[in-house]
This record gives structure tokens, C-alpha cells and sequence, in this order.
């Protein structure tokens, strides 16, 4: 809504340094690394299919430092699902709103597979830093408020934790290898 918009155009971005996240490198099966490719361009053409390539780029970022945090999943896609079985709750709006039923052009997925794995390689992309949350500019969550706006990506702004939790130092999580399936 147009309030939204201008509450959010009117939170400053962060003035602290905005450190980039080291580089995510998938150590599973071939299997797992499919899995999780998959989960991550879903993520990518739901959440951010008519951004830019840069835009794209930050979601899967934000995904990535979660699945590193200590207050996420510890894979990849159960970063993505996590909460999906819940009507509300859900941590990426895809999973429980029934947008899956849009499937995307084959041309479209191969395009975000191919990101998905680049960044699964270690393609990082340094402008949101370790943001953990994002949301669009027309909405204005309730967490947004305790939150460090760190970036604008096209009509996403991006958030990390304040204080320790949003420091390299917290990033330290040991990621599972083994996709849910």
C-alpha cells in the first residue's frame, strides 16, 4: 500500500559496515546439490522472477545466511520450507499460498537453476551482506522495525539481525548436506 511505502522510504538504510557473507560451497551428494538447486530457483521465480539478475542474487543470499545462522534450518531447503505446512507462518510466502500451481517456462528455470547452482559454488553477492530477511516495499512486516535495513534491490529491501547476531561471527553454523527431499 502506499502507506507502507512511505514508511518504508523513510527508514534510513544502516551507516554501520555492511560486511559481505563469505562463500556458500555446497558439500553434499549430486543428489542433495539438485535438491537444493531446485529449491533455490523456486525461490528465485516465485520471490524475485521479474527483478533484476542483482535481485535475484540477493534473495538467494538471504536464503544462503540463513541456512549458516543459528536461528534457521540447516539446509537449503529447509531454510525455503520452513513453516510451509502452515497456512500463515511460512518463511517464504511461495511455499503456503499456492502460488506453486504457476509453473515457470522451461527457459525461465533453466535461467534459475543455473544462478542457483553459481551460488551454491560460491558466487556471492556482497551487497546485502548477511541479511536474513527481506520483504517488499508495499508491505510493512512487524519485524522490519528491529531490524537493520541494509539494502534496496528493486522493489526488495533487505534486513540482517542488529547487534552479535548480525555479525560475521554468528555465521558460523555447519550447514547439513543431506536436501529434504
Amino acid at each position: 500500500t502506499a502507506t507502507a511505502k512511505k514508511t518504508n522510504d523513510a527508514v534510513p538504510l544502516t551507516t554501520a559496515p555492511v560486511p559481505p557473507a563469505s562463500a556458500f560451497i555446497f558439500r553434499g551428494t549430486p543428489a542433495d546439490f539438485e535438491r537444493a538447486t531446485d529449491c533455490l530457483a523456486a525461490t528465485i521465480f516465485y520471490e524475485a522472477g521479474n527483478e533484476t539478475a542483482a535481485g535475484q542474487m540477493a534473495v538467494v543470499q538471504v536464503v544462503l545466511n540463513r541456512a549458516r545462522h543459528p536461528a534457521y534450518p540447516k539446509s537449503v531447503c529447509g531454510v525455503v520450507f520452513q513453516g510451509h505446512e502452515r497456512r500463515t507462518g511460512c518463511q517464504f510466502s511461495y511455499t503456503c499460498d499456492g502460488s506453486m500451481a504457476r509453473r515457470p517456462s522451461p527457459e525461465a528455470w533453466l535461467r534459475h537453476r543455473s544462478l542457483a547452482a553459481a551460488m551454491l559454488k560460491g558466487l556471492v553477492y556482497p551487497q546485502v551482506g548477511l541479511a536474513t530477511h527481506y520483504h517488499t516495499d508495499w508491505v510493512l512486516p512487524v519485524w522490519s522495525a528491529r531490524l537493520d535495513k541494509v539494502r534496496i534491490e528493486g522493489t526488495h529491501l533487505f534486513f540482517r539481525f542488529n547487534g552479535y547476531w548480525g555479525t560475521p561471527a554468528a555465521y558460523r553454523g555447519k550447514v547439513n548436506v543431506n536436501e529434504p527431499a
